[in-house]
């Protein structure tokens, strides 16, 4: 009897532990997510000019995501692409400012959508990512959620990482 009583106080101590991170709503279940992962731009496709168009300062305007999210897994590179829809420079602030669509497929092959403001300090090359995910396929259909991404412009790359919420539909 005690041994048994044991493994249940085992058991409900492990149960609680899945439910802590998750919190149930009306929209559906709401997961902390981490990211952390490498942006890298594919030039080869093209570049977007950003405004104003004389200052010459043009981005590629498709690239790929590598990485690993929680809730998902390791990212299919050639499935997590991204698009830059378009960008300008404030020479006062010395930011520039990308609007960017794209999509995340992870392991499974589940993908979300989302968009996102990529802001730029062209003096520090930090980088900071609102992203707002958008809904998705698999698991993520109907998902929605906020991610807040940082990290810092490196040559061609941009290593990034962050966290936020994702909520899964019911």
């Amino acid at each position: 009897m005690r041994t048994l009583k044991i493994l249940l106080v085992l058991v409900a101590v492990i149960l609680s532990g899945f439910s802590k991170d998750s919190q149930k709503t009306e929209a559906g279940v709401v997961v902390p997510m981490k990211y952390w992962g490498t942006i890298f731009p594919d030039h080869s496709k093209g570049d977007i000019p950003c405004t104003p168009v004389e200052a010459g300062i043009t981005h590629a305007r498709y690239g790929y995501n590598q990485g690993h999210q929680t809730h998902g897994g390791q990212l299919i590179p050639e499935l997590s692409t991204w698009e830059i829809t378009g960008c300008s420079t404030d020479f006062a602030t010395k930011l520039n400012v990308s609007q960017v669509e794209g999509v995340i497929t992870v392991a499974n092959g589940d993908s979300y959508s989302y968009t996102c403001i990529m802001i730029i300090d062209i003096v520090t090359k930090s980088v900071n990512i609102n992203l707002t995910v958008t809904g998705g396929t698999g698991r993520f259909e109907g998902a929605t959620g906020e991610i807040i991404l940082n990290g810092g412009y490196d040559g061609n790359i941009i290593p990034i990482s962050g966290e936020g919420f994702i909520t899964f539909r019911k």
